[in-house]
């Protein structure tokens, strides 16, 4: 059995009712701006996959949840990139709970209980920019700080039940400091305006989320000392390239099978471009085996995992295309959404290009810098 059909088992066996949905769904309506796909992953339990069973969640270790993730990209890439928001949120928060003041295994045991979804603001790193730097800013206030800032494309902008955020705290007294802020969506000030102007992945809610002087209480922000917080970026980084490969790798994978039930790749071709998918399939393996205490090494090898599937996808789908054929690729919009959605895999940060002198450096044996 194959790495991509074990994460069809898992998926069914996970979340039965979610994989029965994605199964008698069709891709269209799937992908479509009015999806519910995301609603039903929540109905169906799917927020507390990756929560660890302490806190009340399934406690889904990282080689599974790579493995739902491809499960999901293969049959939804719009659901598969609102949920990797999620996992993403959930284990960022779960590895700040490690050093943090009690306030994330607090929210981490809500989100099981009550099944809600997490979306993220966290910083995003930029060349010549750390990446302990937020745009969004906490001004100190009386009983506690009021936020403002803009995070787009935001994932799960219109689900999400909580934002996390990474903020810049402008305290009334002293030099500014790195917090990261948990907000309801709840809370006045917050909005969601239009900004995926792109026909894919319409279904992702990937829109821009407008905070405008949010109040937020003094227990629901957590200091965190730099030390602490580029750990957690780190790990954070970690975590977002791993559930990301997984999820484009879903897709693909789903194309080739989508192929090999036309017919239309078989013998060589066939073998060919399995053997491709297992071997990236197998790389995110090794990385999600190493994930108990995240470092700089692990950062370097998933950021040369990402970089190499980026170019191994992107030719596996040109060449399967091509064996499609013109009249299925005209008649069935499914393989042009495809075509499209595997490319903005070069899109999520880091870019490839902007990575490569830090990665020299690290190859000649100095520290990665995490710009």
């Amino acid at each position: 059995m194959s790495t991509f059909q074990k994460a069809q088992h898992l998926l069914r066996g996970t979340l039965p009712e979610l994989a029965q949905y994605l199964k008698e769904t069709s891709f269209d309506e799937l992908e479509s701006e009015q999806s519910q796909a995301i609603t039903i992953f929540r109905d169906t339990g799917g927020a507390p996959t990756l929560v660890k069973q302490k806190y009340g969640g399934k406690g889904l270790n990282a080689w599974q949840a790579v493995q739902l993730q491809m499960a999901i990209g293969a049959a939804s890439p719009s659901l598969a990139i609102a949920v990797g928001m999620h996992q993403f949120s959930i284990a960022t928060l779960q590895e700040m709970a490690k050093v943090g003041n009690g306030l994330e295994s607090l929210m981490l045991e809500g989100i099981s209980r009550s099944n809600l979804l997490v979306s993220s603001a966290f910083s995003e790193g930029q060349i010549g920019k750390s990446i302990l730097k937020s745009s969004i800013i906490a001004k100190e206030v009386d009983k506690g700080y009021v936020i403002s800032g803009v995070k787009k494309p935001c994932s799960l902008a219109h689900c999400m039940d909580l934002l996390t955020a990474s903020v810049q705290v402008e305290p009334k007294d002293g030099e500014p400091y790195f917090a990261v802020a948990m907000i309801h969506k709840a809370c006045e000030g917050i909005t969601v305006e239009k900004f995926w102007q792109a026909p894919f992945l319409q279904a992702s809610q990937s829109e821009a989320v407008v905070l405008e002087n949010v109040f937020v209480p003094k227990s629901m922000l957590v200091n965190v000392d730099e030390k602490s917080a580029y750990q957690s970026h780190v790990a954070g980084f970690v975590w977002f390239e791993l559930i990301t490969c997984a999820s484009y790798l879903g897709m693909v994978s789903g194309l080739v099978a989508q192929a090999c039930e036309l017919g239309r790749l078989q013998g060589a071709d066939k073998a060919q471009v399995h053997v491709q998918l297992e071997a990236c399939a197998l790389s995110l393996k090794a990385i999600a085996g190493d994930m108990e205490s995240q470092t700089q090494d692990t950062l370097a090898q998933v950021l040369s995992v990402r970089y190499h599937l980026q170019e191994v996808l992107a030719e596996v789908t040109q060449s399967t295309l091509s064996l499609v054929g013109g009249i299925n690729y005209i008649n069935n919009g499914y393989f042009a959404t495809i075509a499209q959605v595997i490319h903005a895999f070069n899109f999520h940060p880091p870019a490839k290009h902007a990575m490569y002198a830090p990665l020299n450096n690290y190859f000649d044996g100095q520290e990665l810098e995490m710009v």
